[in-house]
């Protein structure tokens, strides 16, 4: 054999050796950018997913928000409405009490009701005093008094007003003030308001 086939067989070997040790390397830096390209791929998909997510919970806050808003505004408009409604219940209610006091004062009854309220006027004010009656009831006022008796225009159902002008006191026993301060004390309960 000769130096010639000797070192083409070496030759050869050595060939076999390097093709080798380059298709390791080609297979390991294949690999390495395989594995490079997943987790890049990885990368991007969480990526990806945490942008979707915060998108989503972006859009979650403001639908969170818009629905707040309208429960809140559906809320305002029922307790209007419901306020509303009760105002009108009340106002039907007490218009009737005041038909009825503008028939019980034109009732016989209500003679001995204007006696009743100047006989508290005397005791609340003592003896001088000026009464203050509605234009219609001025003659059956003073029939049941001696004290002066004047037109008041600020009572329009019945009853009497009293005033004391040497100690600036009055004393109200109108009708109207009578209706005007249960309508006040009625919608004042806790069990009407919203």
């Amino acid at each position: 054999m000769g130096l010639d086939a000797m070192y083409a067989g070496k030759a050869e070997m050595f060939r076999t050796a390097i093709d080798k040790l380059a298709d390791e390397e080609i297979a390991q830096a294949t690999e390495e950018i395989r594995a490079k390209k997943n987790a890049a791929g990885k990368a991007k998909a969480e990526h990806a997913l945490s942008e979707a997510l915060s998108q989503a919970r972006a859009e979650r806050g403001v639908y969170e928000m818009k629905f707040k808003k309208e429960i809140s505004r559906c809320e305002f408009e029922t307790t209007k409405a419901v306020r509303a409604h009760r105002k009108q219940i009340i106002d039907d209610f007490f218009e009737e009490i005041r038909g009825e006091l503008v028939e019980f004062a034109k009732s016989e009854k209500y003679d001995d009701y204007l006696k009743r309220s100047l006989s508290k006027a005397e005791s609340e004010l003592g003896g001088n005093f000026v009464v203050l009656a509605a234009a219609k009831d001025i003659e059956k006022v003073k029939q049941l008094t001696s004290h002066e008796v004047r037109v008041d225009n600020t009572i329009m159902i019945g009853g009497i007003g009293a005033l004391n002008e040497e100690k600036g006191l009055f004393a109200d026993h109108t009708l109207d003030n009578a209706l005007s301060s249960e309508k006040e004390a009625f919608t004042d309960k806790p069990e009407l308001r919203l």
